[in-house]
């Protein structure tokens, strides 16, 4: 394993575990027992009914194994991203698990409020699905009726905040 991508995987799993923190889901250690490898090294949020699986694999190159997890567990996902390249942030994709097929939403970024309240948004860069928000709490995640920010410099500062916040956490300077 080079270096590199040792180091994506450290920010990916340390990411993922802050997130988890930041919005209050607990990750129970028994529920691991219960899925097969590889899906046990994925967190299960119980409140939320959500796998969280940090990855660095390719862009959607690990869904269809991560697919077979949501089957598995009849439960939601998100993978977290850590980019290796450029300014450093999260990408997320939300799989909704469905009983025929589960359905995704792709080029998620972390957005915190002024008072840390979370979201996935678009990225910005990102033309999939430009519409889509979800506000993450405790709980199931929903997706939003509206997005958080009121217009494209309070999106801007929401995704500024979270990658602050990532960078402390990675310990990288800004």
């Amino acid at each position: 394993m080079t270096k590199e991508r040792a180091l994506a995987q450290m920010r990916a799993l340390t990411a993922t575990q802050a997130l988890a923190t930041l919005v209050g889901w607990q990750s129970d250690p028994a529920t691991r027992l219960l899925l097969r490898p590889p899906f046990s090294e994925w967190f299960y949020a119980a409140s939320a009914d959500l796998l969280l699986v940090p990855s660095i694999e390719p862009s959607r190159g690990d869904l269809r194994t991560i697919g077979r997890g949501m089957r598995e567990a009849r439960c939601d996902a998100l993978v977290v991203k850590a980019s290796s390249e450029g300014r450093r942030t999260l990408y997320i994709a939300y799989g909704q698990w469905r009983r025929k097929e589960n359905v995704w939403c792709h080029g998620r970024r972390l957005w915190l409020s002024p008072h840390g309240k979370a979201w996935l948004v678009p990225d910005p860069h990102d033309s999939e699905d430009p519409y889509t928000s979800m506000q993450l709490t405790a709980r199931r995640l929903q997706v939003a009726s509206h997005p958080p920010a009121r217009d494209d410099q309070e999106a801007a500062d929401g995704l500024d905040r979270a990658d602050i916040f990532l960078a402390q956490l990675w310990g990288d300077r800004r």
